[in-house]
């Protein structure tokens, strides 16, 4: 009786890369596989199964062509978990017999990490001072790493100490010219005693289906004491004696810019100031002053020396 024929075995290896390797919850997530044979042959048309920690089959990665060093290739797309921290995927295929060679089943496993969406948070629009005690208004804008909506979701402000001191609710709207930037109006108040502070508002993405890091965007208050005094500044031409529309005009921290008459108001607190005077293709000026009572400053600003050309 003739012996029968013993079956040739073959071996099957799967290369599997996943992109990005840090992913945010719930995001998708591309796989690409390559899968080679030996003895050679032409796996393509053939799937690998992807499967979770849990055994359970999240899609079919269909190899659909050879690459130049006759490896089947194929792509898929998925979405990454929700929960956070790393996993551990697997690929797998069946056996195949292939030109009188069966090749076994093969397998690879991939680890990834999934973390919490970044969200970026920005203020912007803060008044260059404010006096103590006055109301103010700032805009707040928040967006997601994964341009998730945050349409009329909650953002607090806080101050220095961390204690909340006003909460806001961003619009439905993204901010023009923006992807995924939704932004709100905030009506605040400063506080009471002028100084330079440190405020941030904050937004923990809560009532969102995937997990967020909180965000937060710190900016500067500089409050100023009520003024008491108005002093008005007068801008010309040293030579000419024409009034200068367009300066700058700073007592720091007030600030103001002079009109078509060349004329500047500011309302200031009582104490003492250096005045500066600045204007293109002039000479800045700079002078101390005293106010204890409304005044008027005349500047005269020096044109620029003429520059030497060869």
């Amino acid at each position: 009786m003739a012996s029968r024929k013993e079956t040739a075995r073959g071996r099957v290896d799967i290369a599997l890369e996943v992109s990005p390797d840090i992913v945010d919850a719930g995001a998708e997530m591309t796989l690409d596989a390559r899968v080679s044979c030996s003895p050679p042959c032409d796996l393509s048309g053939h799937g690998l199964s992807i499967r979770d920690e849990t055994g359970a089959e999240l899609g079919v990665l269909e190899l659909t062509e050879l690459d130049e060093e006759e490896n089947a290739v194929g792509t898929l797309v998925l979405n990454a978990p929700v929960e956070t921290g790393n996993h551990v995927w697997s690929a797998s295929s069946s056996s195949v017999m292939k030109n009188g060679v069966a090749y076994d089943e093969a397998s690879k496993t991939i680890s990834f990490a999934v973390k919490p969406h970044a969200i970026r948070a920005l203020v912007w629009d803060i008044p260059a001072t404010m006096v103590a005690g006055d109301p103010f208004t700032i805009k707040v804008g928040i967006k997601c790493s994964s341009e998730c909506s945050f349409a009329d979701k909650a953002f607090a402000i806080h101050d220095q100490d961390g204690v909340e001191v006003a909460k806001g609710q961003l619009s439905d709207e993204i901010w023009p010219g923006t992807s995924g930037l939704y932004y709100a109006t905030v009506e605040l108040r400063a506080p009471s005693s002028a100084d330079l502070y440190h405020w941030s508002a904050r937004s923990a993405g809560k009532d969102l289906e995937q997990p967020h890091a909180e965000g937060a965007a710190e900016f500067s208050l500089r409050v100023v004491p009520a003024p008491e005094c108005v002093v008005t500044v007068e801008a010309v031409d040293k030579l000419s004696q024409e009034a200068l529309a367009g300066a700058h005009v700073a007592l720091h921290p007030y600030k103001a810019m002079t009109d078509e008459r060349g004329f500047a108001e500011m309302k200031v607190a009582k104490g003492a100031y250096n005045l500066f005077v600045a204007k293109a293709h002039y000479l800045t000026l700079g002078l101390p002053v005293e106010v204890t009572a409304d005044l008027t400053a005349r500047a005269e600003l020096d044109p620029e020396p003429a520059v030497e050309r060869n």
